[in-house]
């Protein structure tokens, strides 16, 4: 089996860990992915590595991935099941494995209407709770087939993590969404963005009132506002995404917009930490990941990896 991740390590170890966010290139130059690892990768124990988000045609995650690697950022890389039958993401997990690639998430997928195929099939063979069950199942050493067919020779190291919402309107809902997941295989959450900590703390008192097999990981997602118009594009057409008024108001009132909302999220981050049951935060500044180490420099937290 391989040595443990270094997200692995870091939620094992129960410091608070940092992700972040790397989107790959709608074009096959590497450097542009590049150049993302070699700011994200010393200041974060793990970088997403996203699946043609917003449903547009890119890179693909295992390429990716693999060169995030090669220049010093660990990689999560995301799956949707928007775009891949069972045996499609089965080869992709075996692949990404022998690559080096052992931190997953999985997700549905945006649809596809609003990508750049919008004719495209979505194929949806599987749910996220089938995803996560083929990775459990490949990491067992099984495919999974009606058979449950053994694997030929080395079973996949497979870190497997799901989304979580703290902010759902129905939260005891939400906590039985963690609990089928976490059954299904889920090592850890990974959460949309956050800018209010107190209801992530009122989530997690429910949390540690639910039967759940065992505490589950939470990384909390948090994003600096480059602009006033960005916190409100985030606040109307985000989903699952709430911006209190008075972070608008902030944002207004700013003399220096993108030094305010750094500021905002530098806060969120610090409150996030002082919640017992928090495992970390993941950093989502899409389009200004040179930011990001400035960020957690701020909010106190030293790198997670250096050499």
């Amino acid at each position: 089996m391989s040595a443990p991740t270094r997200l692995e390590r870091a939620l094992a170890e129960g410091r608070f860990a940092v992700t972040s966010e790397l989107g790959p290139p709608k074009h096959s130059g590497a450097e542009a992915v590049a150049e993302k690892a070699r700011i994200l990768g010393p200041v974060c124990d793990a970088v997403n590595v996203t699946d043609n988000q917003t449903a547009q045609s890119r890179m693909s995650p295992i390429a990716a991935g693999r060169i995030a690697l090669e220049h010093g950022a660990e990689p999560v890389m995301q799956m949707t099941v928007r775009d891949r039958n069972r045996m499609a993401l089965t080869s992709d997990l075996l692949g990404a494995s022998a690559l080096g690639i052992h931190n997953t998430l999985s997700m549905s997928g945006d649809p596809m209407k609003i990508g750049n195929h919008p004719d495209a099939a979505t194929v949806g063979d599987l749910d996220t709770l089938g995803l996560l069950r083929l990775q459990r199942s490949l990491r067992e050493g099984r495919f999974m087939n009606d058979a449950g067919e053994p694997l030929a020779g080395e079973a996949p190291h497979l870190v497997i993590g799901a989304t979580a919402h703290p902010a759902a309107a129905d939260p005891d809902a939400e906590i039985a969404r963690i609990r089928e997941k976490m059954l299904a295989g889920a090592d850890f959450f990974q959460t949309q963005l956050v800018y209010e900590p107190e209801r992530v703390a009122a989530f997690i008192d429910r949390l540690k009132a639910a039967d759940l097999p065992s505490w589950p990981r939470l990384l909390i997602g948090v994003g600096p506002f480059k602009h006033l118009r960005m916190a409100m594009h985030i606040r109307d057409k985000v989903w699952g995404v709430d911006v209190p008024e008075a972070l608008i108001a902030r944002m207004e009132g700013a003399a220096d917009e993108a030094e305010e909302g750094k500021r905002i999220c530098v806060e969120v981050i610090q409150g996030l930490r002082e919640i017992d049951g928090v495992a970390g935060c993941h950093v989502m500044a899409i389009a200004w990941e040179e930011v990001v180490p400035e960020l957690l420099e701020r909010a106190g937290l030293a790198p997670a990896h250096r050499g």
